[in-house]
């Protein structure tokens, strides 16, 4: 998430990530009020997103629309985002912009939605498949489109290596990517130095997100766009990407993703045109489970935060990828080559943070 501290100005807020970095124009879109419907992708959260002092608030990424079995509608962005990491009440007013964006004034006429449910984030030592929270949306206040990407179906695509994905967030606003890496298991931090454990996840390696994009929906490049995952962490040395399968995300919280336009092609297709590399899913599914049986040994490599299936240098077959905080000598000496045959490649990281 954005950080911003209390009573500073709205400037500081603004310098503080780099706009530079921004298209022109695009920051206000992203960050700043957005008037009613809003367009999803904006800046948004928890009107009581602060620290237990109150010295700084937060913000992140409303990240679209999804519906119940009665067609009520919801935003759906990550729990840290709506629910406060595990801290907010059912009825929370979700505002637009986010805290972080606004100086941290709360300002209850900013409200768009008014938080419902959230998955709870497990800090105790078990896994988490998603970091997600719904919140039902205040009546012509909430637009089904994403900002910069438009109406997306109603379908969902599952994640593959190789495939073109895109995003709207508030911080890096319209970004591009491929899926670098399925099923990541891994250390995610949160504030006050929690570590949640996240399992069959999915990583987009390169300049795709930062803080802030937490609760972003990660769609497809088609013409109509397919959610793909929920972006919700993420790493800076370098910069990669980690997010929820979208199906795992729709299941935990019971609701469908409300479509607006019909998807007319499906996830290989997608994949092939996009011209990129890819790994069949019967040798990603080998590789997984060479990896479950390595896992406890391939996180005793000092400094290891995860592991998860990539592609290998040679095109078409798969590689484990264990992500280390720093390399380091006794690093590189204690990683195995590989293992039943799979090549094992290290990557430094710096450690993942929730965004």
């Amino acid at each position: 998430m954005r950080f911003q501290k209390a009573a500073a100005v709205l400037a500081a807020c603004v310098l503080a990530i780099g706009v530079a970095s921004i298209p022109n124009g695009a920051f206000a879109q992203c960050t700043g009020f957005v008037s009613r419907p809003i367009d999803l992708g904006v800046s948004g959260g928890n009107i009581h997103s602060f620290t237990k002092n109150h010295k700084f608030c937060f913000s992140g990424t409303l990240g679209s629309e999804v519906q119940d079995n009665n067609g009520k509608k919801f935003i759906l962005s990550n729990n840290h985002v709506l629910d406060n990491t595990n801290k907010g009440k059912r009825g929370d007013p979700i505002v637009q912009p986010g805290l972080a964006d606004v100086a941290c004034v709360q300002t209850p006429t900013d409200a768009v939605a008014n938080l419902s449910r959230a998955v709870k984030i497990n800090f105790g030592g078990g896994s988490n498949t998603v970091d997600a929270a719904i919140a039902e949306v205040i009546p012509n206040d909430v637009s089904s489109n994403i900002l910069n990407i438009g109406a997306i179906a109603s379908t969902t695509v599952a994640p593959s290596i190789g495939l073109a994905v895109q995003k709207q967030g508030t911080t890096t606003c319209l970004t591009s990517g491929t899926i670098s890496a399925v099923d990541f298991h891994g250390k995610i931090k949160y504030s006050k130095g929690k570590i949640a454990n996240f399992v069959h996840q999915i990583v987009i390696a390169g300049n795709f997100s930062g803080p802030g994009d937490s609760g972003s929906l990660i769609v497809t490049q088609d013409a109509c766009p397919q959610a793909v995952g929920l972006l919700f962490a993420g790493s800076t040395a370098p910069v990669a990407t980690i997010a929820n399968p979208i199906s795992s995300v729709l299941s935990k919280l019971n609701v469908s993703m409300t479509g607006g336009c019909t998807a007319v092609r499906t996830a290989p297709q997608a994949t092939e045109q996009a011209g990129n590399a890819t790994v069949s899913k019967d040798l990603v599914d080998s590789a997984t489970a060479v990896r479950d049986r390595h896992e406890d040994e391939l996180m005793k490599i000092p400094g290891a935060v995860g592991t998860a299936i990539g592609m290998s240098d040679t095109p078409g077959r798969p590689a484990i990828e264990v992500y280390i905080d720093k390399m380091t000598p006794e690093a590189e000496a204690t990683a195995p080559k590989e293992v039943e045959g799979l090549p094992v490649k290290l990557i430094e990281n710096g450690g993942f943070v929730a965004y």
